[in-house]
């Protein structure tokens, strides 16, 4: 016996599960067309003005929470001149980009990125292309609101279908002849203009304490530029500071090689901070019973090499770009097994630091200009623990260490304060885009209430 379904008073069962009766189910490929994209990688941008903008796919998957882009105040790269000609740019039908337009990376390395859209708005007059790994589509004005386009994208039922689709194993993939088949939920264009005013009053509030966030992090900038040079001195210290090679000052133990593949969220005995880890944090703190690490599988038996200790710096050793040498002090490993892991190297101090000293001050841009005078590489930079051991490290006393470093970790504090907020509001705003993307929740006759 077939189990009769309860469906409320103006909603229809659908393919797609139960939505409001004026909500219409269309193909993508119709009321959608695609759009040529590029392929210049990272090397022929340009930060300086060109001609042409260009949205590289790293930059949608680096946006974090966005979902659109706004070409009259986001600041994006350009292509540099001369690798389109001119004739070719002033073609009519020279695939540049309009407000409304969307665009999608079509590779992954997770989940989580699949599907990330952005709706470009606000072109005016600038000139602007798809990039490298992405799917560039035009709405059709009939069906989609300028202001909704990338929405569409992040109901549930859509989400789950451009995942369940999405090729490959190490990097996902799609492409428009993979998702013109997607069915995309859509509201009628009155609604889909108050669903998009009311996410928008999040994006505000979010846009807001993601300012916070910079203007508290360049002012730890700030402090470590002066702190950690001794630019400016704390009150009651005027000591001399040391300079000592760091390879005097600490040694070089074993990293282990475990990739993301044998590693994973399931608790189990030994945590494995892997250079990306580090790189993503980038933090020059690491609570080790606080931090969200993988655990190295156990099923694939290992036999790891030296175990991080607490004061001990795990530096990345491989970026492709000058994040190279970025690191993190590790602290409270008390009863939890730690290695450092893929592409890392582990410092271990055999003089007395106070505790957080060092991880600041190997994260400090007066620190990092060494690390960029022996980085190696092209595309891809690296450095070897043998230059390391040349550098120099200024080492005040201990009581101005602790000084210093209480002042930097009172600026961390405020700053994870600031972060937490910031997810709280991002947590809110994704909650309240499956209530309405799906029409599970509707809005009223009056304006902005729901």
């Amino acid at each position: 016996m077939n189990k009769v379904q309860n469906i409320p008073q103006g909603y229809k069962e659908t393919v797609l599960g139960i939505i409001p009766q004026e909500w219409e189910i269309k193909r993508l490929k119709t009321i959608a067309t695609p759009i040529k994209t590029f392929s210049y990688s990272r090397d022929k941008l340009s930060d300086n003005v060109h001609t042409l903008t260009y949205i590289h796919y790293g930059d949608i998957h680096k946006s974090g929470e966005k979902y659109n882009v706004r070409l009259d105040t986001d600041r994006l790269p350009y292509l540099i001149d001369g690798m389109i000609s001119d004739s070719e740019i002033n073609e009519i039908d020279f695939p540049k980009l309009q407000s409304g337009d969307i665009l999608l990376p079509d590779a992954s390395e997770d989940y989580d990125g699949i599907g990330h859209a952005w709706e470009l708005l606000n072109i005016g007059q600038q000139k602007v292309i798809g990039g490298l790994h992405t799917i560039a589509i035009r709405p059709n004005p009939k069906f989609v609101l300028l202001g909704y386009g990338s929405l569409m994208f992040y109901s549930w039922p859509v989400s789950k279908a451009l995942k369940r689709i999405a090729q490959g194993t190490k990097v996902y993939s799609i492409n428009f002849n993979l998702i013109n088949k997607v069915r995309i939920l859509l509201p009628p264009l009155a609604e889909q203009r108050k669903i998009a005013a009311i996410l928008n009053t999040w994006d505000k509030a979010i846009e807001k304490q993601m300012q916070l966030v910079e203007k508290l992090e360049l002012r730890k900038k700030g402090l470590m530029q002066q702190l950690l040079t001794g630019k400016k001195r704390l009150p009651g210290f005027s000591r001399e500071w040391k300079k000592v090679k760091l390879g005097d000052a600490a040694i070089f133990l074993s990293a282990n090689s475990f990739s993301r593949e044998q590693l994973n969220s399931v608790k189990g005995n030994i945590l494995n901070i892997h250079y990306g880890d580090v790189l993503v944090r980038y933090s020059s703190v690491l609570d080790a019973s606080k931090e969200d690490i993988p655990y190295i599988n156990e099923q694939i038996g290992y036999s790891p090499k030296d175990y991080v200790n607490n004061g001990d710096v795990i530096m990345a050793d491989t970026a492709e770009d000058e994040m190279v040498g970025r690191c993190c002090e590790v602290i409270n490993i008390d009863n939890i097994k730690v290695v450092s892991g893929l592409h890392t190297i582990l410092i271990h101090p055999i003089i007395k630091f106070t505790p957080k000293y060092l991880g600041y001050y190997l994260n400090s841009e007066r620190y990092h200009k060494q690390i960029i005078s022996i980085m190696q590489g092209i595309k891809v930079y690296s450095i070897t623990k043998d230059a390391l051991k040349n550098t120099i490290i200024d080492i005040p006393c201990i009581e101005e260490q602790a000084a210093i470093a209480n002042i930097l970790s009172l600026c961390d504090h405020e700053i994870l304060l600031a972060k937490q907020k910031l997810s709280k509001y991002q947590w809110q705003r994704k909650g309240l885009m499956q209530v309405l993307l799906t029409g599970k929740r509707r809005i009223t006759n009056n304006y902005g209430k729901y």
